[in-house]
């Protein structure tokens, strides 16, 4: 396999590991929830930056964009789900908790399933249904801060929310609405890369960074709808 081949994947791999450490981390127990939760958001980044590589590099490849679907389903399909069990629901019956996390992994199958075979330009025109990375990086963040803040995700008006965020991410992800694929500018991407790197600084640098980033991922989910259809409008008026 040449180089420009073999970088990509390397940072595609280290994704997956990512994502597998987390699940590893997670089980553990409470002391390792903050770590499993941040390896999912280094794998994101990781995870952007093997598509960024390929394309600069011309190293894109069929293998590749197989990997980067297993990838996809282990760090931000498995891995969330699993932080979500044993983070959340904890006073609740073991059959709702079992459902809840079914149901995040069997969105994320489906939406990934759906993806390669009604998408073959891998989303270069948009994504029908929520990319799966926008709940996996949406459990994360919750299960950071709520580590960090020490709150809980088991009850409450925040636990609510985070419940209610990831039932609708996970019925987006299986709709038919459509999303813009997000800019892998190096102006955009950059401070991605800061942000996530600054969840591993000091508590207040860090607090700080998961907030941002959480805002900047519901106004995807929430918004991002609306840029789609204006992006489609501004092309059908080119054309």
């Amino acid at each position: 396999m040449k180089w420009r081949f073999l970088i990509p994947n390397v940072f595609t791999l280290a994704a997956m590991l990512c994502g597998f450490f987390s699940i590893l981390l997670s089980l553990e127990g409470e002391a390792h929830y903050k770590m499993a939760a941040q390896f999912i958001m280094l794998a994101m980044i990781l995870d952007g930056l093997d598509g960024v590589l390929a394309r600069r590099l011309n190293g894109s490849s069929e293998f590749g964009a197989e990997l980067d679907t297993y990838v996809d389903m282990t760090a931000f399909g498995l891995a969330p789900a699993v932080l979500i069990y044993q983070v959340t629901l904890q006073n609740y019956d073991v059959v709702w908790r079992v459902l809840m996390t079914s149901l995040v992994v069997l969105s994320g199958v489906v939406r990934l399933a759906r993806f390669k075979v009604k998408d073959p330009e891998r989303g270069q025109g948009g994504y029908m249904g929520l990319p799966i990375t926008a709940c996996g990086g949406w459990v994360a963040i919750f299960v950071f801060l709520s580590e960090t803040r020490s709150f809980s995700l088991d009850r409450g008006p925040l636990a609510a929310i985070f419940i209610a965020g990831v039932l609708v991410m996970i019925t987006l992800q299986i709709s038919n609405v459509r999303y813009p694929k997000p800019t892998k500018a190096m102006a955009v991407f950059v401070p991605c890369i800061v942000l996530v790197s600054l969840l591993f600084f000091k508590v207040n640098i860090a607090i700080g960074a998961a907030v941002v980033i959480l805002m900047f991922g519901a106004g995807y989910v929430i918004f991002g709808p609306l840029l789609a259809a204006r992006g489609k409008l501004h092309k059908r008026g080119t054309t």
